[in-house]
C-alpha cells in the first residue's frame, strides 16, 4: 500500500469514489460531499450508502469529509449551522473519523476576537449534541480576516473549547507557505513546527495536506499544483521534512491537487510513497 492518502472528487456516486480509492491503493482518502463552491448537497441513494460502507469496512480505518467552504463559524448569526449539521449527519452515516473544516472569516480586524468567540461557541454546542464525530480545525492562507491563516488563532479557539479532546488540527503545507510562514528553509521549518507546539501542540495535528503551489510565500493565494511541478516553491525537500519529522509520525498525510488523470495521480503517489524510505 501507497504511504500517501489524496483527496478525492466524486465524479459519479459513492460507491465509484471509494472503489477509486481502492484502485489506487491508498490508506486513507479525503472528499468533499457538498459541492464546493455553491454548497448543493448531493442526494444519497441507500444502495450506493451501502456499497460505500462495504468498501470502507474492508480497505479502510481512516476517511476525512472535508466541510464545504460556505460554512463560517465566525459568524454569529450561525446561518451555515444547517449545511453543516447535515454534513455532520453524513460524516457519521459514512464512518468518517473526522470533520475538516476552515474556521471561518471577518470583515475586519475588529470583529476578529468576536469571531473566535463565535467559532468556539459553535463547537461547544455541536460537540455536546453530536458524540460520534470528531473536527480537525484546518490553517487557512487567506490573510489575518480569515481566522486560522495565523497559527495563534487556534491557541485562543482551544483555549474556549469544552471538547477539546475532540478537536484536531489539520495543517495544510500550501496554506502555511501562502500566509506567510517560511517553510521552505530549515530554520523557518524548525520555527514553524516549534510555533505549532507551543500554541497548539503537535499531539493535535492528526492530518497533514502535503501540498506544493507555485504561488510566492505571504501572496495569500490558495492555488496548488502538483507536487515538484517546474517552477513549483516547496518540492521534494521542503515537504520531505514533514514526512521524516519524528513528531509527525503518526500523521495520517494526504495530496490535494488540480485535477489530473488517473495515471499522473498514481505517478504522483508513487513519487511521494518513496520519499518515506529516502
Amino acid at each position: 500500500m501507497r504511504k500517501v492518502g489524496l483527496h478525492l472528487r466524486i465524479e459519479q456516486d459513492l460507491t465509484e469514489l471509494i472503489q477509486k480509492a481502492v484502485r489506487l491503493d491508498i490508506p486513507c482518502f479525503q472528499f468533499f460531499i457538498t459541492d464546493r463552491k455553491s454548497g448543493c448537497v448531493r442526494q444519497l441513494i441507500r444502495e450506493d450508502l451501502q456499497r460505500f460502507l462495504t468498501f470502507k469496512c474492508q480497505y479502510f480505518d481512516n476517511l476525512y469529509l472535508h466541510s464545504s467552504y460556505l460554512i463560517n463559524l465566525a459568524d454569529a448569526s450561525r446561518k451555515h449551522h444547517p449545511l453543516l449539521m447535515w454534513e455532520i449527519r453524513v460524516a457519521i452515516m459514512l464512518g468518517c473519523k473526522y470533520l475538516v473544516f476552515h474556521p471561518g472569516y471577518v470583515n475586519s480586524l475588529e470583529e476578529k476576537r468576536g469571531g473566535i468567540d463565535s467559532i468556539a461557541r459553535s463547537l461547544n454546542y455541536i460537540l455536546r449534541r453530536e458524540r460520534n464525530i470528531n473536527f480537525l480545525l484546518e490553517n487557512t492562507g487567506h490573510g489575518q480576516l480569515s481566522i486560522g491563516s495565523n497559527i495563534e488563532d487556534f491557541k485562543s479557539i482551544l483555549e474556549k473549547i469544552d471538547y477539546v479532546d475532540r478537536v484536531g488540527f489539520c495543517l495544510d503545507t500550501v496554506h502555511a507557505h501562502v500566509s506567510g510562514y517560511d517553510i521552505v528553509s530549515a530554520t523557518g521549518y524548525t520555527n514553524f513546527i516549534n510555533l505549532i507546539e507551543e500554541n497548539i501542540g503537535l499531539e493535535k495535528v492528526k492530518l497533514i495536506h502535503l501540498n506544493d503551489t507555485k504561488q510566492s510565500c505571504s501572496s495569500q493565494a490558495d492555488i496548488h499544483c502538483c507536487i515538484s511541478e517546474k517552477d513549483s516553491k516547496l518540492g521534494k525537500e521542503v515537504l520531505k521534512r514533514f514526512i521524516h519529522d519524528e513528531r509527525l509520525k503518526d500523521v495520517d498525510y494526504l495530496i490535494e491537487m488540480p485535477k489530473v488523470s488517473e495515471e499522473k495521480e498514481l505517478q504522483i503517489l508513487d513519487r511521494v510513497s518513496g520519499w518515506w524510505s529516502m
